[in-house]
């Protein structure tokens, strides 16, 4: 890992109050990449379109896919240049994510 991806990384981690526990931000930091590629998943819809599980659970598959299918939207123009920066972009984007969400949250 570089100095700058690594400075990111634990930058979120203690946004999200988890620090030095990094592999808790690993695990979310690889979540939003791929809902910033690809957005909700279609394995999502699919349970989506089953309708199983009560009613809980299907809005809890709503409120995700209009979570990821929202970073996706919105991050959309890290489209990859190949240039070696994709991954700090991405990063980048997602110490903005962590600010949005858990600010209020911790005391950094």
């Amino acid at each position: 890992m570089t100095d700058a991806l690594n400075d990111i990384l634990i930058e979120c981690c203690k946004l999200r109050g988890c620090y030095p526990l990094m592999h808790r931000t690993l695990h979310e930091f690889d979540w939003f990449c791929s809902s910033t590629i690809w957005g909700c998943g279609p394995s999502v819809e699919h349970e989506i379109e089953r309708g199983k599980g009560g009613y809980d659970h299907i809005q809890a598959l709503k409120e995700r896919r209009r979570i990821e299918n929202g970073i996706r939207d919105r991050f959309e123009a890290l489209k990859f240049a190949y240039d070696g920066q994709d991954l700090i972009r991405l990063a980048e984007a997602f110490l903005t994510h962590c600010r949005e969400e858990y600010a209020d949250e911790v005391d950094v």
